[in-house]
């Protein structure tokens, strides 16, 4: 017996609440393996339980009582101290202890002959060894570390057993060789139960971390959606020579990027617009407009026929391109948007649209150096859609040598998939780029 190792467990033993607050267990790893300490603790004290009452009963029938009550004795010692040992450590206690456990119970059910009468041994609760021992292969299925170690344990209970029901007593051959079939069974399914219990464990732990992975990434996203823009917009501002009107339009623009990184920051745990979504509608106005429409539109405002802002239909497709364009005054921009004039878009859709058409415009500006750029927009009648083209007539790339960038990839593309808004670009070197959105209309 590993004494030093008891002592240690029972020195360094707290009042254990397995169920923290009133939450209960963790679905973790570390909550599965506490379930399966719980069990095992819950079996042996039960098992123990139920041994006790009969043992006055069993030491009077006992042909040694001395042999009965010592190793009953050695018995209740040795499971107090793997259930103290595995609460401390909440685990169950392999190596060493797990051994010295089957070896306790072999020893008990191999001395039978010694202490109980033949008729005793095997099917009556005097001979206790035999509810210990189904206890004891419990156990060892769930915390053995292999199957191979659960076997041997199994087996060597499972001989302890059968040498004085089988061997020395042909009166009771056939209870016994039944009863051996119980060890089987409890080793099967304790070993399986707890291997699926720490599997779960394991499962929700790896769903934890690929979830803080992929909000991580979400928030390095959100940092990247609100800054490309802007970037963009430095990056031209820092150019020589640039245009006058140019200038003005790109400081007007900076003006209202700068108000939303601020909102931003100020806002840093709502989404990536603040608690505002219709401030995102407006990063390309100008930044007074911008809180104005924030104020107005989707902070409790009212439309102008008098119904509250959230019960309109949405705003009109021809009027969102205008306003997405509406701060690239500098870019030769023909508009073909009257078809859309009549043309609601869903509200949900409105905001993510109007922030991919700037996107797309931006990278017109950047680096399309385009001599014309036409933005349609039109519902053909009977398809139940709608669709926004932005054609530029400028240098283009290769689509296969060349992947699309942060903006066009999850600017446009991911973030219009994500309120169901197709995409599709087309582009080839001198030929210009195409960029096709559509889409359904939002319902009257």
């Amino acid at each position: 017996m590993p004494a030093r190792g008891v002592l240690r467990a029972l020195r360094g033993w707290r009042p254990w609440r397995p169920w923290p607050g009133s939450g209960g267990l963790s679905t973790t790893a570390a909550g599965a393996e506490l379930a399966v300490v719980i069990a095992f603790v819950l079996m042996r004290a039960g098992t123990l339980l139920e041994i006790l009452p009969a043992a006055p009963r069993g030491t009077a029938r006992a042909t040694d009582p001395v042999l009965d009550g010592l190793l009953m004795a050695v018995a209740l010692g040795q499971s107090a101290a793997m259930c103290a040992v595995a609460v401390r450590r909440r685990q169950y206690p392999a190596g060493r202890w797990a051994w010295a456990d089957v070896a306790v119970a072999a020893a008990v059910l191999l001395a039978q002959p010694w202490y109980l009468a033949p008729e005793d041994w095997v099917g009556t609760w005097t001979a206790w060894g035999g509810a210990l021992s189904v206890n004891v292969v419990f156990g060892a299925a769930i915390g053995l570390p292999t199957r191979r170690q659960t076997a041997a344990a199994t087996a060597a209970v499972a001989v302890a057993y059968a040498v004085p029901g089988v061997v020395l007593s042909h009166a009771h051959a056939s209870t016994a060789a039944s009863n051996l079939i119980g060890y089987l069974v409890f080793a099967v399914a304790a070993r399986s139960s707890a291997t699926f219990i720490r599997r779960l464990g394991r499962d929700a732990d790896e769903a934890r971390r690929q979830a803080a992975v992929l909000a991580a990434e979400a928030e390095r996203d959100r940092h990247r959606l609100l800054l490309h823009d802007q970037i963009t917009i430095m990056r031209l501002l820092a150019e020589p020579g640039l245009e006058p009107g140019l200038v003005e339009v790109l400081r007007r623009q900076a003006a209202a990027g700068a108000a939303r990184v601020r909102h931003f920051l100020e806002q840093s745990d709502a989404d990536l617009s603040g608690t505002c979504p219709a401030y995102a509608d407006a990063v390309y106005a100008d930044a007074v407009c911008a809180e104005a429409v924030c104020a107005e539109a989707a902070c409790g405002g009212r439309a102008e026929d008098g119904r509250p802002a959230g019960a309109r239909p949405g705003p009109m497709l021809a009027e969102l391109v205008r306003q997405a364009g509406a701060g690239f005054t500098d870019l030769p921009i023909d508009y073909a948007v009257d078809l859309a004039a009549d043309v609601p878009v869903p509200p949900a859709v409105a905001g993510p649209l109007r922030a991919a058409l700037a996107t797309v415009l931006h990278n017109v500006r950047a680096h399309a150096a385009a001599g014309q750029v036409v933005v349609h927009a039109d519902a053909p009648p009977g398809l139940g859609s709608w669709e926004v083209s932005v054609r530029d007539d400028g240098r283009g790339f290769d689509q296969a040598r060349r992947p699309l960038g942060f903006g066009l990839r999850v600017q446009v593309s991911r973030a219009l998939a994500e309120v169901g808004v197709e995409s599709e670009i087309r582009s080839a070197p001198g030929a210009g780029t195409v960029v096709l959105l559509r889409g359904r209309p939002a319902e009257r």
